[in-house]
């Protein structure tokens, strides 16, 4: 209660308060999250921090904002940011209609003047309201301006009572159409100022009212009203109930989720620890509610100046942490003219900022403890995960890929410093992480297959759909979505070759209408007698690698249930810098045998500058791996011989293998990725990864047929595609594959175990080739075909040695 209270001082200019009852305008009721705002979390800056910690409200004057304003565009600008918010203390009274005036005092060169140097600056601009109605302008009686007739008397509550926190203002009657006229009445004047965004704070229930003894929801609906005519953005605030979320979603672009983030620690501290702790359980609730159109706010991140912000600087980079992968609102509270190095550097980070942008909240594998793992399946085979060390003393903090519901082996970069650290079969730990520290990463599937539960934000529900949880009967996570209503929907974008459609079957239950790609493929009936979890009701296989959207419809029965989804993603293909495709101008050489942690133990590099290679590749993007070291410099990138940009490759220690440019979302077809050297000692090529639009099959697919003593060997954790492999250890055992394309890939493991295999390809023996090698590979082309005519043709393996032959996936060249 402290923290509200102590705002106080600060809402003594808001004299125009105004306050509403729960009674919802019928037909004119607004829905912020369709206004076509908030399609990515705000970026920008909040003036109340620096307000409370200066212990000055004139701290917010026209010469503070612009000076803001200026060092955002100096410093963040260009890397997102672009809000300029003021908080409570703006105003100086109202007007004879009783909108609030602007302070003449803190804006003495005129408000809109100020506004408009902001928006010169390429920044848009913000204010702070809350609910009610003034006491003055009740008193007074003042008309409302362009609704003839109505008059301030007319639309407050009686008998009078507050219509917030502080008791400020009187609660409007929202019954009476007058109330509507005067809220847009404040709106449209925001609208001629130029404002572009609103916070409105002490919305109930929450802020200190988890009932609704003080019920702000009339407000919330006219104000969303009001400003989604003008593309006004809808903030709310503070610590909202979440018993309310439905309405928070359908009102507004963004909700504070908790109490002030500030410690008021007048001249010593922005915020404290245990005011970032206390958001994880925060975070752990409402990340579901987030997404498109509306956003959780978790309060300013004051994380830009070690001698202000009361915190060390781990504990810093996990509150950025925790603010990115959680796609809150993404608004610093530091003074912006003195930002220090490491501050600038956390609030910069283009990786990290990245994952704020992408809009996938993270949520918890488990808060049994203070090591915690966090992830979001960002639904291209990648996974954002966070690990966390809330304790006070040094742990160990693990992820363990099935519990994210990754199926095989996955590379981990750290997204804060830019390296990539390798690839791990089964899991990552972060060992001794300090007391507070975090570690945040990019986690990449090297094949398999990825789960997304049914409540994976990227799951997009249309229609009366619930959730239920806790249900014991089975289901993947413990719950499932559900509908009673027919024609309802939903739609799952994913990156990869192929999707399950995994759900209950139950004597409730009816047919389900599956699209892929806007196509439509079947009905499934998913009726049974009994209840059966975790069926498969519907799977595809050998899509081209590349975006595709599963849509199922219920079209029958009384329920209709979605329990997880499973799409396959095919292994990058990987392409090394010896490769006869890549070439090479200028004077280049191979250097091998490093015994760097290079791919394949060698690289090509050049001393000369302008010198360049070049590679075409068939997919859809490209990563380009090589070392960092004191030696290197710069390099330009070129696709399609269009320059993408300019890469720093130096760092001060040798870094291995490590992912210097990736391109994803081209079209499908043939690229040239062009690389120049333009500065350092030298440049160094190690290894091409390209996302291939072939259609990979996996070893389970019903079209590949299987002749002799075969088994199906799953959950291996060895990195396979799709975390499985058919074998058999009988010689002359055999399988046929048909398939239309122009080119074949057998990809399968390698290991001291296995032994000859001969191919054939439309009946003609093309080659024996040897699966045998001393330690296990997974993940490897065996034999590749490629310039066929483009038609159906039949592959064929034979065994014809060794103890084991196996298949994991084959890959077609469309």
């Amino acid at each position: 209660m402290k923290t509200a209270l102590r705002r106080t001082g600060y809402l003594a200019f808001a004299l125009w308060l105004a306050f509403a009852g729960f009674v919802i305008p019928g037909k004119q009721t607004a829905n912020a999250a369709n206004n076509g705002l908030a399609l990515k979390p705000l970026m920008g800056w909040s003036s109340y921090s620096m307000q409370v910690y200066s212990g000055n409200p004139t701290w917010i004057n026209e010469t503070q904002i612009k000076a803001q304003s200026d060092a955002m565009h100096t410093k963040l600008q260009s890397y997102g940011y672009n809000y300029i918010n003021i908080d409570a203390g703006w105003n100086g009274g109202i007007d004879g209609y009783g909108r609030p005036v602007p302070s003449t005092t803190l804006y003495p060169g005129g408000f809109t003047a100020l506004i408009d140097y902001v928006h010169a600056n390429g920044q848009k601009f913000g204010l702070y309201m809350i609910p009610g109605i003034s006491p003055q302008a009740y008193n007074d009686d003042l008309p409302i301006y362009g609704a003839a007739g109505c008059s301030m008397q007319d639309i407050v509550a009686q008998p009078l009572r507050t219509a917030d926190y502080w008791n400020l203002g009187y609660k409007i009657n929202f019954g009476n159409p007058c109330a509507q006229s005067y809220i847009n009445s404040i709106a449209d004047l925001f609208a001629d100022w130029g404002v572009d965004f609103v916070k409105f704070d002490s919305v109930t229930p929450g802020s200190g009212h988890n009932d609704t003894s003080i019920d702000a929801r009339g407000d919330v609906a006219a104000w969303s009203q009001a400003l989604s005519a003008h593309n006004i953005w809808f903030e709310l605030s503070w610590a909202l109930d979440h018993n309310y979320v439905d309405t928070w979603k359908q009102y507004a672009n963004g909700w504070r989720v908790d109490w002030d983030v500030e410690c008021y620690c007048t001249n010593t501290a922005l915020t404290a620890w245990a005011n970032i702790d206390r958001l994880f359980p925060k975070a752990a609730i409402w990340w579901r509610d987030a997404g498109p159109g509306g956003w959780n706010d978790f309060d300013s991140l004051n994380v830009g100046n070690g001698s202000m912000d009361g915190m060390t600087q781990d504990e810093r980079r996990t509150a950025m942490s925790l603010w990115a992968m959680s796609s809150a609102q993404l608004y610093t509270g530091n003074d912006l003219t003195n930002l220090d190095a490491f501050g600038l550097s956390l609030l910069t980070n283009d990786e990290v900022i990245a994952v704020n942008q992408a809009g996938r909240p993270a949520h918890p594998v488990s808060t049994a403890s203070n090591q915690q793992a966090w992830y979001a399946n960002n639904g291209d085979g990648t996974y954002t995960v966070g690990l966390f060390n809330l304790g006070s003393a040094a742990a160990t903090v693990n992820v363990n890929w099935s519990d994210i519901g990754l199926n095989g082996a996955a590379s981990v970069r750290d997204l804060w410093t830019h390296s990539d650290l390798g690839s791990f079969n089964t899991g990552y730990s972060s060992v001794n992480l300090p007391a507070h520290a975090s570690r945040l990463l990019k986690v990449t599937a090297t094949g398999g297959s990825v789960t997304a539960n049914n409540d994976d934000t990227g799951i997009k529900y249309t229609g009366a759909w619930q959730r239920s949880h806790s249900r014991g009967f089975g289901d993947y996570g413990d719950d499932v979505h559900y509908t009673q209503t027919n024609n309802d929907a939903f739609e799952y974008t994913f990156q990869g070759t192929g999707i399950d459609l995994i759900t209950e079957k139950d004597s409730s239950q009816g047919n389900i209408d599956i699209y892929v790609d806007n196509v439509f493929k079947q009905t499934v009936n998913t009726y049974n007698t009994t209840r059966q979890a975790q069926q498969t009701v519907y799977s595809i296989t050998g899509l081209a690698n590349g975006p595709h959207t599963l849509k199922a419809v219920k079209k029958s029965g009384t329920y209709m249930l979605v329990d997880k989804l499973q799409f396959s993603v095919p292994s990058p293909i990987l392409v090394n810098d010896t490769d006869p495709g890549v070439s090479f101008t200028g004077t280049w050489t191979t250097s091998s045998a490093r015994g760097y942690g290079d791919y394949q133990d060698d690289v090509h590099y050049t001393q000369t500058n302008n010198d360049y290679f070049q590679y075409t590749f068939n997919g859809t993007g490209i990563d380009l791996v090589t070392e960092k070291e004191a030696s290197q410099g710069n390099i330009d990138i070129y696709i399609d011989n269009v320059f993408k940009q300019t890469v720093n490759t130096y760092n001060a220690t040798r870094l291995a293998a490590q992912t210097v440019y990736s391109i994803n979302g081209l079209a499908s077809g043939s690229h040239t990725i062009k690389v120049v050297k333009k500065s350092g000692t030298y440049m160094l090529l190690d290894l091409l990864r390209f996302k291939s639009n072939q259609k990979q099959y996996n070893n389970t697919d019903a079209s590949i047929s299987y002749t002799g003593s075969w088994s199906l060997n799953g959950n291996r954790g060895f990195g396979d595609f799709n975390n499985d492999v058919h074998f058999t250890q009988t010689n002359n055992d055999y399988f046929q594959f048909a398939f239309t394309g122009t080119g074949v890939e057998l990809i399968t493991e390698k290991d001291v175990s296995q032994g000859n295999v001969d191919i054939y390809l439309d009946n003609v023996l093309q080659t024996t080739v040897n699966t045998a090698n001393p330690t296990r590979l997974t993940n490897q082309v065996v034999y590749k075909a490629t310039g066929l005519s483009n038609g159906s043709h039949t592959l064929k393996a034979v065994k014809k040695s060794g103890t084991y032959m196996l298949l994991d996936s084959i890959r077609v060249t469309p």
